[in-house]
Order: C-alpha cells, then structure tokens, then sequence
C-alpha cells in the first residue's frame, strides 16, 4: 500500500492522503483522531469496487459496520465535495472492497484504485 500525506497548502490544517493501491487492506485513523471528510476521489481498476468509511481508530474488516459506503462502476473516476463536510467524532478509517452483499463484507476488489482524500 504506498500512502502519502501532506499539506494541500491552502490551510495547513487540511491534508490530502493518496493511496495509489487501495485494496481491502484497513486504513486506520488518516487524521490521528476525530476529523472531517471535505472530498473524495476514486479512480477505480477493472472491477467495480465498495468504498467503505468508518467512524473508528480500530475498525475490523468483516465485524466493524461502515459509516458511509460509496459504489464506484469500474474503470471510472468517483469525484464527491462536501462543501459543510462529513465529521467523524473518533477518527476516519477506510477500505475498498469488491462486492457488497453486507455491509460487513471482506471480498478483495479485482484490482487495486487510487484514492485521493481531503481531510481535517
């Protein structure tokens, strides 16, 4: 999983994290506590794929249910601004999955996507 984080340098409180190989591996806590989502973007691979969102420091694939869950059709671009933003109380924490037959489900995407994530 290769992440990078960084100021967006507009504000030094906001920061955009890059995951250039989004799987169904957990991301944990992207702010180091509460924070707030202001814009996604998704490039998905060559299978529709399930961004899931949690409202925890330590979610567990497959028990944790999400908070909020994005479709993204294959081979698109999935762009969402979210101009009053969408708070999470103890910390944003996220994956991709493949399928979405629960909201607790674990099948792996057929490919890896990028995500883009704008927070505070």
């Amino acid at each position: 999983m290769a992440i990078t984080r960084g100021a967006t340098g507009r504000r030094p409180t906001y920061s955009l994290t890059k995951d250039t190989a989004a799987t169904d591996t957990m991301v944990t806590d992207v702010t180091g506590g509460s924070g707030v989502v202001w814009a996604i973007e998704l490039i998905s691979g060559s299978g529709a794929v399930f961004l899931r969102f949690y409202n925890s420091s330590s979610p567990v694939l497959g028990t944790t249910v999400p908070l909020m869950t994005f479709m993204v059709p294959a081979s698109t671009t999935f762009s969402c601004v979210m101009p009053s933003g969408i708070p999470f109380s103890e910390a944003i924490s996220y994956c991709i999955t493949g399928d979405n037959s629960a909201p607790q489900v674990t099948t792996a995407p057929s490919a890896s996507s990028t995500l883009y994530l704008t927070a505070s």
